[in-house]
């Protein structure tokens, strides 16, 4: 999805290969059409959400029509997935049955001898309604089960016909849940407590796994997510949850963290299933042993990420500068400055800067103390992440300048960094920072895994404790714990001691952390003055 003025709008990409195709069915002005772009015609984020499958769906099916009037084939070529939408199917039937069987009749009417109810003599039972329903439910759902020994040909598509039938039987006669009415509990379960972003990162985990499945069974499936929703909990065990972890670590295209990712989110949807009573055990409990070296060894290889040194920032800070010059040509130019001299000197998160309000700017009363910008629950990332960090006279200066720059009359929550635009799937301002930042990075420094907008805050670590070491007495580990927003590792610190100290502390903190753990060469690059408005 994305978003145009305040509505939001669905966009289809269309394959490389299909581009002229799609181009010549459309009419495209230039003759090739790269994607689709369509209104939801809502501002409701949620809403956009329930309606982009829909949209989606009809734009695939409206260019398809489109290239069948050219005699061009659909999107997806001439290839049609083996198994179609049959376990689909079986299971929508099975759950439909499920229902029926649930709620009909079980009385049985006796049959007498001769049958002459006064003669006493039961020799038999009537068939119930349900008994009736029963057989129908069996012959329907072994009707729909035999559609795949016509695309999966000898033994092997009598024996997933089989399977099938199995399956679909015991959904519909209640011995068995499928993963699709569970996941429909456990996502909106999860809707207010967790980020979209970690939502899509489940629902790829499970496509991974219906496509696991699926390759299992010797099936091809173009909805895998689709697929495993059919597969009975009751199915999975501690087998296939090895033989998954042995599927994703084959995969050359994911590393071991992702693979990590992906067997947490089975882990956790497990746990919350026999919360709920429809898992007897959890098969994934244990399954990620052994993943923190691999992810320790690949991250040695591709490079352990690490803070920015003096000579990189410098680079950094000389480049913004001279795009500064050249707005036009390089309209985040002003932001990226402004954010290489607060996020070393705060050591906040780019999501807690480019969020940054009016609101949460604190001007203190007396003289002597510093400015200070308050992170807030709304923008943190955990309950510790909230905090007040104090400006050191070089990041107050900035914020002093971007104030300055609002317009008059401005509320309480203007933004700070106007620019930032909230965007992607959690509408975060950091969203398009993070893009700009990240092209700004590589070309200014090239390809360096290593670092990335984070390594500011690995900077101010460092920064912090060069200080101590060079005598600083304010900058503490608790201090530093406090002013990056981590909750102390120790007993002690993190339930014994003061929650906060007197901001005079902290104060002192910064002061020191600039003067006796910045080099006087960066120290003067980050000073320097801004000599063009960003307005």
């Amino acid at each position: 999805m994305t978003k145009r003025g305040s509505v939001y709008y669905v966009r289809f990409i269309v394959p490389k290969e299909r581009w002229q195709d799609v181009g010549r069915a459309t009419n495209a002005r230039n003759g090739t059409r790269r994607d689709i772009v369509k209104s939801l015609e809502t501002k409701d984020y949620r809403e956009a959400l329930r309606r982009r499958d829909v949209a989606l769906a009809k734009i695939r099916e409206e260019t398809n029509a489109a290239l069948a009037s050219l005699g061009l084939p659909p999107l997806h070529g001439d290839w049609e997935p083996s198994w179609g939408n049959i376990h689909h199917r079986l299971t929508e039937q099975a759950l439909a049955a499920r229902k029926e069987l649930e709620n009909a009749d079980t009385y049985r009417a006796p049959i007498y001898a001769d049958d002459d109810p006064t003669s006493g003599i039961v020799v038999g039972e009537d068939f119930s309604d349900k008994d009736c329903k029963a057989e129908i439910v069996q012959d329907i759902l072994s009707e729909i089960a035999q559609e795949i020994t016509q695309r999966i040909a000898g033994p092997a598509g009598q024996r997933a016909a089989t399977e099938a039938y199995q399956q679909a039987h015991a959904i519909a006669f209640g011995e068995a849940t499928p993963l699709g009415v569970l996941l429909d509990r456990w996502f909106p379960a999860l809707e207010g407590t967790v980020t979209q972003e970690l939502i899509d990162r489940h629902h790829r985990a499970f496509s991974r796994l219906g496509l696991c499945l699926a390759t299992s069974e010797g099936l091809k499936t173009d909805d895998p997510e689709g697929y495993v929703r059919s597969i009975p909990i009751e199915r999975i065990d501690k087998r296939t949850a090895g033989h998954f972890r042995e599927w994703l670590e084959k995969l050359p295209s994911i590393g071991p963290r992702v693979v990590g990712f992906h067997l947490s989110t089975m882990n956790s949807f497990w746990k919350w299933a026999q919360d709920v009573g429809y898992a007897e055990s959890n098969p994934w409990e244990g399954s990620t042993r052994g993943l923190k070296k691999k992810i320790a060894k690949a991250s040695r290889e591709r490079g352990e990420k690490r803070p920015y040194t003096d000579e990189e920032l410098i680079a950094l800070l000389t480049q913004a500068r001279e795009r500064l010059q050249h707005p036009k040509k390089w309209p985040w130019a002003c932001v990226i400055y402004d954010m290489l001299r607060l996020a070393p000197l705060t050591g906040c998160r780019q999501n807690e800067l480019a969020s940054l309000t009016v609101s949460r700017v604190i001007r203190p009363i007396r003289p002597d103390q510093l400015w200070r910008i308050s992170i807030t629950e709304e923008v943190s990332k955990t309950r510790s992440s909230t905090r007040e960090v104090p400006l050191h006279p070089i990041a107050q200066a900035v914020i002093a300048q971007r104030l300055a720059e609002l317009p008059e009359g401005h509320s309480q929550d203007a933004m700070v960094f106007p620019e930032c635009k909230p965007g992607g799937r959690d509408n975060k301002p950091g969203h398009y920072l993070s893009k700009r930042y990240a092209t700004f990075l590589k070309s200014v420094l090239g390809e360096k895994p290593e670092i990335d907008f984070h390594s500011f805050r690995r900077c101010f670590a460092t920064f912090f404790t060069t200080a101590e070491a060079n005598g600083a007495q304010h900058c503490s580990e608790l201090v530093l714990d406090h002013l990056i927003g981590h909750k102390p590792p120790s007993l002690a610190h993190n339930t014994y001691a003061a929650k906060r100290f007197d901001w005079s502390v902290y104060d002192r903190a910064i002061m020191e952390m600039a003067e006796k753990g910045i080099s006087d060469h960066l120290r003067s690059a980050l000073s320097y003055p801004t000599t063009t408005s960003s307005a």
